[in-house]
């Protein structure tokens, strides 16, 4: 998750609008990976997925509001 912090603060204020399908992606990637760790990153156990409505949700919510979760 460090590094998509680390990504977000590089990325200029006047870029994030160009840039929405990729910030759509990258809070639905973080959720996941925030998933995976909850999970004690047991990936070769189980799999670990989001529903598609929770996706939804999240590109909505970076598409209205701008924010990454």
């Amino acid at each position: 998750l460090g590094l998509y912090d680390d990504a977000l603060a590089l990325l200029p204020a006047a870029d994030r609008r160009a840039q929405k399908s990729g910030l759509m992606m990258a809070s639905i990637y973080r959720t996941l990976l925030r998933e995976i760790a909850a999970d004690n990153f047991q990936v070769l156990h189980q799999r670990v997925s989001l529903t598609p409505l929770r996706k939804f949700w999240l590109a909505w919510k970076t598409q209205a509001f701008g924010n990454i979760q």
